[in-house]
Parts: structure tokens; C-alpha cells; sequence
């Protein structure tokens, strides 16, 4: 019993031990697939490590790219903006480029009238420079005709004044005739007059008339008989008021020339004094013409200074002694000063 059960027992054990060894097979083969799959499952891991860094790496890129899109953005923003920042300045440049342009086409329609304006200024400038040449021809023409008479003028204005003169110096002549004792005084007081004249800056034209003054300032004494201008002796009153009548007369005489001086005004005026004192109307200052003024003073000097037949010369020291006491009270004081200055600065004689 025992072998035979040994013998099941052992085919027992034996089936037990090949179904032992089917399921260790079996077991190999599950571990051996668990293995491949456990080996796919790190190759799938694997790749998905290697996909996730990938993917990792494209999502850096990604962020990267996004952040240089951001700045991309941002830089095209700003750029959007320089150029709508650029595009409202243009506008506001072209609009100034339009009035510009309206006032340059403005200011070129003003030139254009302007030119035309000025066009018709310079033909009418010619017009009238040909207008002013024949003009000028004729001026020219008319000047030399002018000139021609302007010369014939002058000569003969030259004759006329030598001919007055010389009318001058007869009618001078001619009083000195009347009263021989005083032979020279006309023309002595003529020339301390020019001479006080030039000082006090006359020109030439009132000195010649200052000259033919003292020429016939004494004229009038013509009238004076002449027993009384050649007395020795004092005057009476009768003869002395006669004496005074010569300015008056002279003045009388002298009026109907036409002088181109007031030399009867200055003959009747010769003998008045600053202060009134003198004769024939008691003119006072400034009432008195200057020329008078000056003969008053330049007559004294030459009176005091010459033999007259009723005394000796007292001579010129006396007669500039006599002026200076009547200085601003009966002759003109700057007229005393001037001369004064010619005889005792400048050393001025009275011509013989």
C-alpha cells in the first residue's frame, strides 16, 4: 500500500512539482514580461522625461519668446507712438508748409504786382530822366546865358560901385575944401572905423559900407559957413547950434542916394551919445545904429588927436583917456574896448 500510495504520492509530488515548475516557467515568463513592460514603462518614463524636458525647454522658449514679444510689443508701441508723435508734428508742419506756401504764392502775386508797379515806375523814371536831360540841356544853356549876363552884371556892377566911389571920395573932397583946417579927418575917421569894424567881426561888404559912412558922416557941414568952421576962437551958441545942424543937413543930402548901407541914417546919428547927452535927437543905446556908434568914438579919437585952428593936437593918449571916462555912459562900451585893445595892444596908428 505504502508504494503504490508512494507511487501516487510521488506522482502526486512530481505533478505538483511540474505544475511547480510550469508556474515557476509561467512565473519566469510573467517576470520576464513584468521585466519588458517594467523596461518599456522606464523607456516610456524615460521619454517622457526627455519629452518633459523638451517640453521644458520649449516652454522656456516660449516664455522667452513671449518676453521678447513684450518687449517687442512695447518697442513697437513706442515706435506707433514716435510715429503718430511724428505724423501729428508732420501735420502740424504741413499745415505751416500750406500757409507758407499760401503766403509765398501771396508775397509772389504782391511782387508780380510790385514788379509791374516798378516797371512803371522806372518807365516813368526814364520818361523823366530824358525829360530832366533835355531839361538840364536847356538849364545848362540858360546857365551859360545867365553866367554871360552874371559876368556882364558884374563888371558893370564893379563900374557902378567904382563910379559911387569915386562919387564918394569928390563929395569927401569937396567938404574938405569947405573947411581946409580939417583937410584928411573924413578919411582918418573912415579908417579907425574899419578898423574898430573888422575887430567886432563886420564883413566886407558892412566894413565898405562902414568906410563910405566916414567918408561923408561931416557932409552936411557944407552948409556951415565957413568963417565959422576955420574960427580960431570959441564958438558962440548961434554958432555952435549952426555947427550941430550939420548932421541934420548931412542926413538931408545923403537920403535921396540909394545906398546899399544906411549911410544918412549913420550921418545924422554920429553926434547922439549912449546916454542921450547928444544931438540931433537924443537917441539913447541901443536906439543908436552900431556904425553911428562906432564913428562917435573913431571921430573923438581923430578930433582929439589933430591940430584943429582953435587948439593944438592934444594927442591920442588924451583922446583914449577921454573915451574910456565916457565909456557905457556917452560911447558904446564894447566899441570903447575894441578900441582901446587896437591902440594899446595891438599897436594900431591912425593913418596919416
Amino acid at each position: 500500500m505504502h508504494a503504490a500510495e508512494l507511487v501516487v504520492a510521488n506522482r502526486a509530488l512530481a505533478f505538483e512539482n511540474a505544475e511547480k515548475e510550469k508556474r515557476a516557467a509561467e512565473l519566469l515568463i510573467a517576470n520576464a514580461e513584468l521585466a519588458f513592460q517594467n523596461a518599456e514603462k522606464e523607456k516610456r518614463a524615460a521619454e517622457l522625461v526627455l519629452a518633459n524636458t523638451e517640453l521644458a525647454f520649449q516652454n522656456a522658449e516660449k516664455e522667452k519668446r513671449a518676453a521678447e514679444l513684450v518687449i517687442a510689443n512695447r518697442e513697437l508701441a513706442f515706435q506707433n507712438a514716435e510715429k503718430e508723435k511724428r505724423a501729428a508734428e508732420l501735420a502740424v508742419a504741413n499745415k505751416e508748409l500750406i500757409v507758407q506756401n499760401e503766403e509765398k504764392e501771396r508775397r509772389a502775386a504782391e511782387l508780380v504786382v510790385a514788379n509791374k508797379e516798378l516797371a512803371y515806375q522806372n518807365a516813368e523814371k526814364e520818361k523823366r530822366a530824358a525829360e530832366l536831360a533835355i531839361a538840364n540841356i536847356e538849364l545848362a544853356f540858360q546857365n551859360a546865358e545867365k553866367g554871360k549876363r552874371t559876368a556882364e552884371l558884374v563888371a558893370a556892377n564893379e563900374a557902378l560901385h567904382g563910379a559911387l566911389m569915386n562919387t564918394v571920395r569928390v563929395a569927401m573932397i569937396l567938404s574938405e575944401l569947405r573947411d581946409p583946417y580939417t583937410a584928411g579927418h573924413e578919411r582918418r575917421v573912415a579908417e579907425v572905423a574899419v578898423a574898430i569894424g573888422a575887430e567886432l567881426g563886420f564883413d566886407k561888404s558892412r566894413l565898405e559900407g562902414l568906410r563910405v559912412a566916414g567918408y561923408l558922416h561931416d557932409v552936411g557941414k557944407m552948409i556951415i559957413p565957413a568963417e565959422i568952421l576955420s574960427k580960431p576962437g570959441g564958438l558962440s551958441a548961434i554958432e555952435y547950434s549952426l555947427i550941430k545942424q550939420h548932421a541934420q543937413a548931412g542926413h538931408d543930402v545923403l537920403k535921396v542916394v540909394d545906398f546899399p548901407w544906411p549911410i544918412a541914417g549913420i550921418a545924422l546919428q554920429h553926434h547922439e551919445r549912449m546916454d542921450g547927452s547928444g544931438y540931433p535927437q537924443g537917441l539913447k543905446g541901443d536906439g543908436i545904429l552900431i556904425e553911428a556908434r562906432i564913428l562917435a568914438v573913431a571921430d573923438t579919437i581923430e578930433a582929439m588927436s589933430s591940430h584943429r585952428p582953435y587948439r593944438a593936437a592934444l594927442g591920442i593918449a588924451a583922446a583914449l583917456a577921454e573915451i574910456e571916462r565916457g565909456r557905457a555912459i556917452t560911447y558904446d562900451a564894447t566899441v570903447v574896448d575894441v578900441c582901446l585893445q587896437l591902440f594899446r595892444e595891438n599897436g594900431y596908428r591912425i593913418p596919416e
